[in-house]
């Protein structure tokens, strides 16, 4: 049998060049740097779902303290309070009679009341409108695990202390009809990212801006900050008429317009049932109709539904 000729060609050892080193390198970098940019965007989405999630906890919350509280009930609007006034309660917003005239010429008293005397005292104290999930802890000497912190009154020892957070204000409407029991109402509860304690801080965090009907949008003549009256944010409408109630809008879309100090703020409402609402409401129908709505700075969601009064 013959034999199979050989070759005097030396086989070559497996294995790979430095060329294929450089280039799996490359890929590995540009997949990295990939994985990378989206961290910061994960962790946003991750903050604002946690955010989403203690605020559903906390409109439960505030719907029981309301209904337990007896603040459901006819004797919780003053009894000189215009009858188309809305009664405003919690943080931020019952801050909103102390504002006077308002651009449009109306006076905040006129669109706004806070809680009768009754009613305060069943209110409870301001920590009925946080949340208190996030509590304080502090470090202690003789333990590696933390004690938490209490706040300090009368007695030497007062409730857990709490990280100021998320908090809660509302509305109540009953509309053109007078406040009376069995009769309905609108209730609007508005959780916020932040609250302070001061009463300016409170009122910074509200911003009444005149708005300006240009075509099928609206135009602020003023907005102090990037937050205010951005997408998917809530403003709340002065009416027109005496005879109307302030009532809490959706905004869907917001961009600048123009440049340097001409600058100013569009926005579109959510949908036409609310861009013809706020027409009827604020009399702003045609184009170059104006309207004044108040603005908020951290407004994580508003909850509206149908109620009787007590």
């Amino acid at each position: 049998m013959a034999r199979a000729p050989t070759s005097n060609v030396a086989r070559r050892p497996a294995g790979i060049t430095l060329l294929e080193v450089l280039i799996s390198c490359g890929l590995l970098i540009v997949g990295l740097s990939a994985i990378a940019a989206l961290l910061p965007a994960a962790g946003s989405q991750l903050t604002q779902a946690t955010t989403e999630d203690r605020a559903a906890i906390l409109l439960s919350n505030a719907s029981a303290d309301i209904f337990n509280r007896g603040l459901l009930s006819a004797d919780s609007f003053p009894a000189a309070m215009p009858t188309s006034a809305a009664l405003v309660f919690g943080r931020v917003l019952e801050r909103l009679p102390d504002f006077g005239a308002l651009p449009a010429g109306r006076s905040a008293g006129e669109s706004f009341a806070t809680l009768s005397a009754a009613a305060r005292k069943r209110c409870g104290p301001e920590r009925t409108f946080a949340l208190e999930d996030a509590v304080v802890y502090e470090p202690t000497v003789y333990s590696a695990t933390p004690t938490s912190t209490f706040l300090a009154d009368t007695a030497g020892l007062g409730p857990r202390a709490y990280r100021e957070g998320l908090c809660w204000g509302a509305t109540l409407s009953s509309g053109t009809v007078a406040p009376a029991a069995g009769g309905k109402a609108v209730l609007s509860i508005v959780v916020f990212k932040r609250w302070s304690k001061s009463q300016s801080s409170s009122l910074d965090e509200a911003v009444p801006v005149v708005l300006k009907r240009v075509g099928s949008f609206y135009e602020a003549d003023f907005v102090s900050s990037d937050s205010l009256l951005s997408g998917c944010s809530w403003l709340l409408a002065i009416p027109a008429a005496a005879n109307g109630s302030p009532r809490w809008f959706r905004v869907m879309s917001s961009w600048s317009w123009g440049t340097g100090v001409g600058q100013t703020r569009r926005i579109v409402l959510r949908n036409q049932d609310d861009q013809d609402g706020f027409a009827a409401l604020t009399g702003t129908g045609v184009s170059g109709a104006t309207a004044t709505v108040f603005a908020f700075d951290g407004i994580v969601r508003v909850d509206e539904k149908v109620v009787t009064l007590d």
